[in-house]
C-alpha cells in the first residue's frame, strides 16, 4: 500500500496559507499602499518558483512528488492574477499579466547569461553554493512563460464562461483554476519533461498537486471575496478586449450585445417613469413596444397591443377612422397625430391624445416610429363641460329674453285692461250694473299685475340670496283648508272640479316651519294646476312619510313632456316654450316653489303624461309641536 507523507502535505499548505494571506493581505491595503508591493511580491514568487521548480521537488508518496515552486508560488500567482480580474479594471490586471510574462523572460535571458559567466571563468565560490541551478535547459523558461501567457487567457475566458451558467463564486473560482492549473500542468509537463523516463510520474504528481492546491486555493480566496470584499460581482465582458487584443472581434461583438442590453435597459427604465404611453412600430405601422404606463391607460397588456392588437382597445365608435388615418400616416411617411378613446374592459372610457413620429436610419430611411399617448379625459370632460354650461348660458339669455317679452306682455295685458276700463267708466250713461262689471275686471287685472311683480321680487331675492327663513307654528290643516276655499271660485268658473285631502288630526296637524313659504309653495302649484286644466279636476292634500310630511297636487290638465320635466323648474321656464304666449304667467312660481321647497329642507319633483295630467309633489320635514 502506498504510504502518504502527511508532515510533508502540511508543510506544502502552511507555505499556502502563507502565500494566500502575503496575497490577500497586500491586496487589501492597495487602496493605501498601492499596488506595487503586491506586483512585488509576486515577482519575487516568480522567481522562487522557476528556481524550486527546476531543482527541488518533495516526495509524499510512492507514486507523488511535488514541487512548491510550481504548486504552491505559481497557482498563487495565478489566483492573484484572477483576484485581481474580479476586483479591480482591466488596466491592472493587463498589467501584472505583462510584468509576470516580463519578469519570466528577463529571468531566463539573465539565468542564459549567467550560465556563460560559470562556464567562461574561474568561480570564487566561498560558501560552496551549487551552480546547477544555472545549467537548467533554458528552453524549460521559455515554455513556462509561453504556458504563463495561455493560463492567463484560459482565466479571464473559462471565469467569465463559468459565470453565465452558475453565480456561486467559490464554484466559479474552482471550476476556473483546477481547469487552468490542470492544463498548466499536463502542457508543462510535457514541454518541460517529455524526454524523461519517469514523466508519467511527473505528469500525476502536478496533476494531483495542482488541482489540490487549486481547492484549497479557492476556499481562502472564496472566504476572502464573500466576508472582506462584500461588493456583488458582475461579469464585465470588456474586460477581454482591454486585455487581450487577440480577442478584438469576438469581444466586439459581445460589447456591442452588451452596450444593447444596458440601453435596452435603461430605456424601459426610462419609458416606465414618464407619466406618458410610450409606443414603438415597425415602419409597417406595427407595434413592437409599449410601456406600462400605456397599458395603464389602454387596460390592454403588452402582449395583448403587439400588432394590430392595439385596436381592440379602441372604442369602435373610433376605431374604424383611427386606423385608416394611422396607415395613411404610415403609408405617407408623415406624423401622425389623433384624438380617439379607449374602451376598458369595465366599461370606462379614456380619452387620449396620440402623436407619433417616424425614427430613421443613417441613411435617413424610415425603420419605424415612436409616439405617445397622453390622457385628456379631464380635458375632455372639461371640455364637455364648458360647452353644456355654453349651451346652458345661451338658452338662459334665449329663456331671459323670452322672459322679459312675456313679461311686457304680461304686465301691458292687465295694465291695457285697467287703462280701457278707466276711460270706459267716464260714459256719463253706464247703468250701475255695467260699472260694478268694469271695476271687478279692474280689480282683476290689478291682482294679476301684483302677482307678477310679487314673483319678479320674489325671484330676485331668491337670486341675491336675501331670503330669510322665518320658522312659526302653522296648522297645515287650516292651510289646505284656507287655499281650497281660495280656489275655489276660480275652479266653479272653469267647471273643474277642486278637492283636498287632510291625512293628520288637528293635534298632529300643527308643526313647526315658514308659514310664508309654504303657503307660496302650495299656492303656485295650485295656480299652476288651475292655469294648465281646462277640464276634469284637481286634487291637493298631503300624507305623513317618517320623518317627512308629502304633499301633493295632481291634475287633469295638458301635461307635460317627459323630456321638460326636469327644465320646468327652471329660471324663466315654462312647460312649452314656443307656445307660451298662449298662457299666462312668467314661467317664474315653479321656481320659486323648488327654491323654498329646498330652502326648508325637502325635495320637489313632478310625474305627468302629455294630454294625460301631471302630479306634482314636495316634501319638507315633519317637527309637530308636543302635545
Amino acid at each position: 500500500m502506498d504510504t502518504i507523507n502527511f508532515y510533508q502535505i502540511s508543510i506544502f499548505l502552511f507555505q499556502g496559507l502563507v502565500v494566500a494571506t502575503l496575497i490577500l493581505l497586500l491586496f487589501r491595503l492597495r487602496t493605501v499602499m498601492g499596488m506595487g508591493l503586491l506586483f512585488t511580491s509576486l515577482g519575487l514568487f516568480q522567481f522562487m518558483q522557476v528556481f524550486l521548480a527546476s531543482t527541488l521537488y518533495f516526495q509524499v508518496s510512492e507514486n507523488i512528488v511535488i514541487s512548491p515552486g510550481s504548486s504552491v508560488l505559481f497557482s498563487g500567482g495565478l489566483f492573484a492574477i484572477l483576484l485581481i480580474y474580479i476586483k479591480e479594471d482591466a488596466i491592472t490586471a493587463r498589467k501584472l499579466i505583462y510584468a509576470l510574462v516580463i519578469a519570466n523572460i528577463v529571468m531566463s535571458i539573465l539565468i542564459l547569461s549567467f550560465r556563460l559567466n560559470v562556464e567562461g571563468a574561474y568561480i570564487y565560490n566561498p560558501f560552496e553554493v551549487s551552480t546547477e541551478f544555472f545549467y537548467t535547459n533554458v528552453t524549460v523558461f521559455f515554455v513556462g512563460t509561453t504556458i504563463l501567457i495561455i493560463d492567463s487567457i484560459l482565466i479571464i475566458f473559462l471565469f467569465e464562461f463559468i459565470s453565465k451558467f452558475t453565480s456561486r463564486l467559490f464554484w466559479r473560482i474552482c471550476i476556473t483554476m483546477v481547469i487552468v492549473l490542470s492544463f498548466d500542468a499536463v502542457s508543462f509537463t510535457l514541454g518541460s519533461f517529455w524526454f524523461f523516463d519517469d514523466i508519467q510520474k511527473i505528469l500525476y504528481s502536478g496533476l494531483a498537486s495542482k488541482i489540490f492546491m487549486a481547492f484549497f486555493y479557492s476556499i481562502l480566496f472564496t472566504i476572502y471575496l464573500k466576508y472582506f470584499e462584500k461588493e456583488v460581482y458582475q461579469t464585465n465582458y470588456l474586460t477581454f478586449k482591454d486585455i487581450y487584443h487577440s480577442l478584438t472581434y469576438r469581444q466586439k461583438f459581445e460589447v456591442a450585445e452588451k452596450a444593447i442590453q444596458l440601453t435596452e435597459s435603461r430605456y424601459h427604465t426610462l419609458t416606465n417613469l414618464v407619466p406618458v404611453g410610450i409606443f414603438m412600430t415597425r415602419a409597417d405601422g406595427k407595434t413592437t413596444f409599449v410601456n406600462s404606463k400605456w397599458c395603464s391607460i389602454s387596460g390592454l397588456t403588452e402582449e395583448e397591443a403587439l400588432n394590430d392588437g392595439w385596436l381592440n382597445a379602441v372604442h369602435h365608435e373610433d376605431r374604424k377612422r383611427l386606423k385608416q388615418e394611422w396607415y395613411d400616416a404610415a403609408r405617407k411617411r408623415e406624423t401622425s397625430d389623433a384624438e380617439y378613446r379607449f374602451l376598458k374592459p369595465d366599461g370606462s372610457v379614456t380619452w387620449v391624445l396620440g402623436r407619433a413620429i417616424p425614427e430613421y436610419n443613417e441613411k435617413q430611411q424610415i425603420i419605424g416610429y415612436v409616439g405617445t399617448i397622453t390622457d385628456i379625459t379631464d380635458i375632455k370632460l372639461y371640455e364637455l363641460e364648458l360647452n353644456r354650461l355654453k349651451e346652458r348660458a345661451e338658452e338662459s339669455d334665449q329663456l331671459k329674453s323670452a322672459f322679459l317679452a312675456n313679461m311686457s306682455h304680461e304686465i301691458r295685458t292687465p295694465m291695457n285692461g285697467i287703462l280701457g276700463l278707466a276711460e270706459l267708466l267716464k260714459e256719463p250713461k253706464l247703468t250701475g250694473d255695467e260699472q260694478q262689471l268694469y271695476l271687478n275686471l279692474i280689480k282683476e287685472s290689478g291682482a294679476r299685475m301684483l302677482n307678477i311683480i310679487k314673483d319678479i321680487i320674489d325671484i330676485s331675492r331668491i337670486e341675491a340670496n336675501q331670503v330669510q327663513i322665518v320658522i312659526s307654528e302653522v296648522d297645515i290643516n287650516t292651510q289646505t283648508e284656507y287655499l281650497y276655499h281660495f280656489f275655489k271660485t276660480e275652479t266653479d268658473a272653469k267647471n273643474l272640479k277642486l278637492s283636498f285631502k287632510n291625512s293628520l288630526v288637528e293635534k298632529q296637524a300643527i308643526i313647526r316651519t315658514d308659514k310664508d313659504k309654504f303657503n307660496t309653495i302650495l299656492t303656485n302649484l295650485v295656480k299652476n294646476a288651475i292655469k294648465y286644466t281646462h277640464e276634469g279636476s284637481i286634487e291637493f292634500g298631503y300624507r305623513q312619510q317618517g320623518a317627512f310630511l308629502e304633499f301633493y297636487v295632481k291634475d287633469t290638465g295638458m301635461g307635460i313632456h317627459k323630456d321638460r320635466l326636469e327644465a320646468i323648474f327652471e329660471r324663466f321656464v315654462q312647460a312649452d316654450i314656443d307656445d307660451r304666449y298662449a298662457l299666462e304667467g312668467a314661467g317664474i312660481g315653479l321656481s320659486i316653489a323648488k327654491a323654498y321647497v329646498e330652502m326648508l329642507g325637502g325635495e320637489i319633483w313632478v310625474e305627468s303624461k302629455k294630454n294625460k295630467g301631471s302630479a306634482f309633489y314636495f316634501t319638507i320635514p315633519y317637527t309637530p309641536i308636543p302635545i
